[in-house]
Protein backbone atom coordinates (compact mmCIF):
# COMPACT_ATOMS: atom_id res chain seq x y z
CA UNK A 1 0.00 0.00 0.00
CA UNK A 2 1.05 3.72 -1.40
CA UNK A 3 1.22 5.69 2.19
CA UNK A 4 1.62 8.83 3.08
CA UNK A 5 2.95 11.71 1.06
CA UNK A 6 3.83 15.38 0.07
CA UNK A 7 1.84 17.06 -1.83
CA UNK A 8 1.50 19.59 -5.05
CA UNK A 9 4.84 20.70 -6.34
CA UNK A 10 7.33 21.44 -8.15
CA UNK A 11 10.57 19.81 -7.08
CA UNK A 12 13.23 22.46 -5.58
CA UNK A 13 16.82 21.95 -7.10
CA UNK A 14 18.42 23.34 -4.34
CA UNK A 15 18.15 24.06 -0.35
CA UNK A 16 14.96 21.68 -0.77
CA UNK A 17 14.17 19.45 2.33
CA UNK A 18 14.32 15.93 1.64
CA UNK A 19 10.53 14.49 1.38
CA UNK A 20 11.36 12.05 4.62
CA UNK A 21 12.16 14.76 6.75
CA UNK A 22 9.67 17.56 5.09
CA UNK A 23 7.01 15.04 6.14
CA UNK A 24 8.36 14.69 9.81
CA UNK A 25 7.76 18.18 10.69
CA UNK A 26 4.58 18.11 9.29
CA UNK A 27 3.66 14.91 11.01
CA UNK A 28 5.00 16.56 14.29
CA UNK A 29 2.84 19.46 14.18
CA UNK A 30 -1.11 18.35 14.99
CA UNK A 31 -2.66 20.62 12.35
CA UNK A 32 -0.78 18.89 9.77
CA UNK A 33 -0.52 15.87 11.46
CA UNK A 34 -4.02 15.57 10.80
CA UNK A 35 -3.99 16.80 7.62
CA UNK A 36 -1.41 13.81 6.58
CA UNK A 37 -3.98 11.14 8.25
CA UNK A 38 -6.74 12.24 6.09
CA UNK A 39 -4.81 12.15 3.32
CA UNK A 40 -3.65 8.25 3.74
CA UNK A 41 -7.39 7.77 4.29
CA UNK A 42 -9.08 9.96 1.66
CA UNK A 43 -6.57 9.23 -0.98
CA UNK A 44 -5.94 5.58 -0.55
CA UNK A 45 -7.43 4.41 -3.64
CA UNK A 46 -5.71 6.53 -5.87
CA UNK A 47 -2.47 5.68 -4.31
CA UNK A 48 -3.02 1.78 -4.64
CA UNK A 49 -4.40 1.69 -8.59
CA UNK A 50 -2.05 2.72 -11.13
CA UNK A 51 -3.99 5.27 -13.41
CA UNK A 52 -7.13 5.36 -11.26
CA UNK A 53 -9.03 8.86 -11.40
CA UNK A 54 -8.35 11.46 -8.59
CA UNK A 55 -11.51 10.88 -6.30
CA UNK A 56 -13.04 13.90 -4.67
CA UNK A 57 -12.26 12.86 -1.49
CA UNK A 58 -8.93 12.95 -2.20
CA UNK A 59 -9.17 16.09 -4.02
CA UNK A 60 -10.10 17.26 -0.57
CA UNK A 61 -7.73 16.34 1.21
CA UNK A 62 -4.58 17.12 -0.94
CA UNK A 63 -5.84 20.75 -0.65
CA UNK A 64 -6.24 20.56 3.01
CA UNK A 65 -3.08 19.19 3.25
CA UNK A 66 -1.56 22.12 1.45
CA UNK A 67 -3.40 24.77 2.95
CA UNK A 68 -0.59 24.00 6.38
CA UNK A 69 2.49 25.74 6.33
CA UNK A 70 3.97 22.25 6.75
CA UNK A 71 2.35 21.31 4.51
CA UNK A 72 3.25 23.93 1.78
CA UNK A 73 7.03 22.86 2.53
CA UNK A 74 6.26 19.55 1.30
CA UNK A 75 5.39 21.10 -1.71
CA UNK A 76 9.03 21.46 -2.52
CA UNK A 77 11.01 18.23 -0.91
CA UNK A 78 13.07 16.33 -2.87
CA UNK A 79 12.20 12.81 -3.59
CA UNK A 80 15.17 10.08 -3.15
CA UNK A 81 14.00 6.98 -4.55
CA UNK A 82 11.86 4.98 -6.62
CA UNK A 83 8.81 4.58 -4.44
CA UNK A 84 9.05 8.31 -4.11
CA UNK A 85 8.77 8.89 -7.81
CA UNK A 86 6.44 6.58 -8.27
CA UNK A 87 3.91 7.60 -5.94
CA UNK A 88 4.13 11.39 -7.57
CA UNK A 89 3.26 10.06 -10.99
CA UNK A 90 0.22 8.62 -9.69
CA UNK A 91 -1.26 11.62 -7.69
CA UNK A 92 -0.25 13.89 -10.69
CA UNK A 93 -3.74 12.82 -11.64
CA UNK A 94 -5.05 14.93 -8.81
CA UNK A 95 -2.77 18.09 -9.98
CA UNK A 96 -5.54 20.54 -12.18
CA UNK A 97 -8.24 19.36 -9.58
CA UNK A 98 -6.57 20.51 -6.41
CA UNK A 99 -5.16 23.86 -8.22
CA UNK A 100 -8.51 25.09 -9.19
CA UNK A 101 -10.50 23.46 -6.34
CA UNK A 102 -8.01 25.52 -3.83
CA UNK A 103 -9.12 28.57 -5.51
CA UNK A 104 -12.67 27.65 -3.99
CA UNK A 105 -12.84 26.85 -0.60
CA UNK A 106 -16.12 27.21 0.20
CA UNK A 107 -17.79 25.32 -2.34
CA UNK A 108 -18.18 22.72 -0.24
CA UNK A 109 -19.05 22.54 3.62
CA UNK A 110 -16.46 18.97 3.61
CA UNK A 111 -13.70 20.52 2.16
CA UNK A 112 -14.12 24.04 4.32
CA UNK A 113 -14.01 21.74 7.18
CA UNK A 114 -11.20 19.61 6.47
CA UNK A 115 -9.06 22.76 6.05
CA UNK A 116 -10.50 24.07 9.62
CA UNK A 117 -9.31 20.76 10.95
CA UNK A 118 -5.60 21.40 9.32
CA UNK A 119 -5.71 23.87 11.58
CA UNK A 120 -4.80 23.02 15.11
CA UNK A 121 -6.57 26.02 16.76
CA UNK A 122 -8.93 26.24 14.57
CA UNK A 123 -9.45 21.97 14.74
CA UNK A 124 -10.11 22.76 18.87
CA UNK A 125 -12.63 25.28 18.07
CA UNK A 126 -14.81 23.21 15.92
CA UNK A 127 -14.24 20.53 18.05
CA UNK A 128 -16.07 22.24 21.30
CA UNK A 129 -18.79 23.52 18.63
CA UNK A 130 -19.43 20.36 17.53
CA UNK A 131 -19.71 19.33 21.80
CA UNK A 132 -21.68 22.32 23.09
CA UNK A 133 -24.13 22.57 19.94
CA UNK A 134 -25.47 18.70 19.53
CA UNK A 135 -28.88 20.09 20.34
CA UNK A 136 -28.89 22.73 17.98
CA UNK A 137 -28.24 20.15 15.92
CA UNK A 138 -30.89 18.26 16.77
CA UNK A 139 -33.20 20.86 15.96
CA UNK A 140 -34.44 21.54 19.59
CA UNK A 141 -32.04 24.78 20.95
CA UNK A 142 -29.00 26.93 20.95
CA UNK A 143 -28.01 26.98 23.67
CA UNK A 144 -25.66 30.30 25.47
CA UNK A 145 -22.58 27.53 25.27
CA UNK A 146 -23.12 27.23 22.00
CA UNK A 147 -23.34 30.61 20.59
CA UNK A 148 -20.35 30.88 22.63
CA UNK A 149 -18.02 28.55 20.73
CA UNK A 150 -19.90 29.87 17.70
CA UNK A 151 -18.51 33.13 17.92
CA UNK A 152 -14.91 31.36 19.08
CA UNK A 153 -14.71 29.26 15.85
CA UNK A 154 -15.99 32.27 13.77
CA UNK A 155 -12.93 34.23 14.86
CA UNK A 156 -10.76 31.40 13.86
CA UNK A 157 -9.13 32.79 10.04
CA UNK A 158 -9.75 28.87 8.86
CA UNK A 159 -12.59 28.99 9.79
CA UNK A 160 -13.42 31.27 7.70
CA UNK A 161 -15.10 29.27 4.41
CA UNK A 162 -17.63 27.86 6.96
CA UNK A 163 -19.58 30.59 7.40
CA UNK A 164 -20.20 30.14 3.13
CA UNK A 165 -19.70 27.12 2.21
CA UNK A 166 -22.35 24.86 -0.01
CA UNK A 167 -23.74 21.67 1.00
CA UNK A 168 -23.10 19.06 -1.68
CA UNK A 169 -23.70 15.98 -0.38
CA UNK A 170 -20.39 14.42 -0.03
CA UNK A 171 -20.68 15.43 4.07
CA UNK A 172 -21.33 12.37 6.62
CA UNK A 173 -23.76 14.48 8.48
CA UNK A 174 -26.98 16.38 7.09
CA UNK A 175 -25.77 19.07 5.95
CA UNK A 176 -28.80 21.49 4.89
CA UNK A 177 -30.97 20.00 8.40
CA UNK A 178 -27.48 21.53 10.29
CA UNK A 179 -27.62 25.15 8.40
CA UNK A 180 -31.30 25.77 8.47
CA UNK A 181 -31.03 24.78 12.23
CA UNK A 182 -28.35 27.07 12.58
CA UNK A 183 -30.37 29.95 11.20
CA UNK A 184 -33.86 29.27 12.61
CA UNK A 185 -32.37 28.55 16.43
CA UNK A 186 -28.66 30.51 16.94
CA UNK A 187 -29.64 33.37 14.46
CA UNK A 188 -33.21 33.68 14.21
CA UNK A 189 -33.49 33.97 10.52
CA UNK A 190 -35.18 31.53 8.03
CA UNK A 191 -32.71 29.42 6.07
CA UNK A 192 -33.61 29.91 2.52
CA UNK A 193 -30.39 27.85 1.03
CA UNK A 194 -32.18 24.64 3.03
CA UNK A 195 -34.54 24.37 0.55
CA UNK A 196 -32.40 24.85 -2.38
CA UNK A 197 -29.40 22.65 -0.82
CA UNK A 198 -32.40 19.56 0.45
CA UNK A 199 -31.63 18.02 -3.42
CA UNK A 200 -28.41 16.95 -1.96
CA UNK A 201 -28.66 13.81 0.06
CA UNK A 202 -26.00 13.40 2.78
CA UNK A 203 -24.65 10.15 2.93
CA UNK A 204 -25.37 9.45 6.71
CA UNK A 205 -27.54 11.36 8.63
CA UNK A 206 -25.82 11.86 11.92
CA UNK A 207 -27.68 14.12 14.28
CA UNK A 208 -24.08 14.20 16.57
CA UNK A 209 -22.45 15.33 13.48
CA UNK A 210 -19.32 12.41 14.41
CA UNK A 211 -16.70 12.67 11.89
CA UNK A 212 -14.72 9.83 11.20
CA UNK A 213 -11.77 12.18 10.00
CA UNK A 214 -9.33 12.50 12.78
CA UNK A 215 -9.82 16.31 14.05
CA UNK A 216 -7.01 17.00 16.66
CA UNK A 217 -4.22 13.88 15.66
CA UNK A 218 -1.15 13.96 17.89
CA UNK A 219 2.28 13.31 16.93
CA UNK A 220 1.48 9.95 19.43
CA UNK A 221 -1.14 8.78 16.95
CA UNK A 222 0.62 9.01 13.62
CA UNK A 223 1.86 5.29 13.43
CA UNK A 224 5.26 4.39 13.36
CA UNK A 225 5.39 2.84 9.46
CA UNK A 226 3.78 6.49 8.57
CA UNK A 227 6.99 8.38 9.91
CA UNK A 228 9.39 5.91 8.88
CA UNK A 229 8.35 6.11 5.07
CA UNK A 230 10.65 7.55 3.08
CA UNK A 231 8.49 7.36 -0.08
CA UNK A 232 6.98 10.85 0.15
CA UNK A 233 5.80 12.16 -3.20
CA UNK A 234 5.49 15.16 -4.70
CA UNK A 235 3.08 16.66 -6.69
CA UNK A 236 4.12 18.89 -9.90
CA UNK A 237 2.22 21.98 -10.66
CA UNK A 238 3.21 22.79 -14.27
Amino acid sequence: MWSLAAVLATVAAVGALKCEVAQLRCAYRSGCGAALENYEMMCNDVLDEPGSKCTKACEYALIALTSTEEGKALMNCKCEDQYCEQARRRIDVCRSQVLSGAANVTSSCRLSQLVCMADAQCAAALGYYKQLCKSMFKGRKCSNRCRNSIEILMKQEKAAPLTACQCDGMEDYDCPRMQSNLDRLCFHKPHEAHKKNHGHKSKHHNDNENEVLHDGASFSSISWSMLTLSAILTFSVR
